[in-house]
């Protein structure tokens, strides 16, 4: 059902929805227009415009910008980690999972690609508003890294030599430059050498004399 106040302009004409639902919608376009100005410079007009409210009812759901920012860069996390919480790590191998991981960022890039670009601006963001948190979101997911990585080591399937912390990192750097190939336009192809020789490096760290500082 559409309502309409006296004196309200008909764009702003709303269908009513529960709290939950508007504060979820709100935050989709939230994600959209922070991957289209950036997260310095998009504004409650801009997610307002999107999803067809008043900035005022967007300011009911997050009364200041930095509100608004903390909700959508949480909401970005969030996604981030159901990629890699979502894998079924004990019933695969290292090198199973972190094909699973990467493919995950890859299919990510595919289907929900504002999300990820927001992920890839939140990366280049050093203000003191967002960098801490950008630092935490990715200690998480090295972390998730690193544990399949050490279950690797455990295993025998990785090198005892392997470092997981700098391996974590370089793994999730990695589905960063994925990310980017697949936004230039990368054939499907390319997208799997990348993705092939991304995990063939990170099994063969430590051997052969390479990586032989350890944890």
């Amino acid at each position: 059902m559409s309502v309409q106040s006296p004196g309200v302009p008909a764009k702003f004409m709303r269908t009513r929805m529960p709290p939950d639902q508007r504060r979820a919608q709100l935050l989709r376009c939230a994600i959209a227009a922070f991957a289209e100005h950036g997260i310095a410079r998009a504004t409650h007009a801009h997610v307002a415009e999107r999803a067809e409210v008043s900035v005022s009812a967007v300011h009911s759901y997050f009364r200041t910008r930095d509100d608004l920012v903390a909700a959508t860069l949480n909401e970005v996390e969030s996604c981030l980690m159901d990629i890699i919480v979502n894998i079924d790590v004990q019933n695969s191998s290292v090198q199973e999972t972190l094909s699973l991981m990467v493919k995950g960022f890859d299919k990510a890039a595919q289907e929900d690609p504002e999300m990820i670009k927001v992920w890839l601006d939140w990366s280049t963001g050093f203000r003191a508003d967002v960098w801490p948190g950008y630092l935490r979101m990715q200690e998480r997911l090295h972390a998730a890294v690193r544990k399949a990585l050490s279950r690797g080591k455990r295993a025998g399937t990785l090198s005892p030599q392997l470092n997981t912390a700098a391996a974590a990192r370089l793994f999730v750097g990695g589905g960063h430059t994925i990310a980017l190939a697949r936004f230039a336009g990368a054939s499907r192809r390319e997208i799997a050498i990348l993705i092939d020789h991304l995990i063939k490096s990170i099994m063969a760290i430590g051997r052969d004399g390479l990586g032989e500082v350890q944890d």
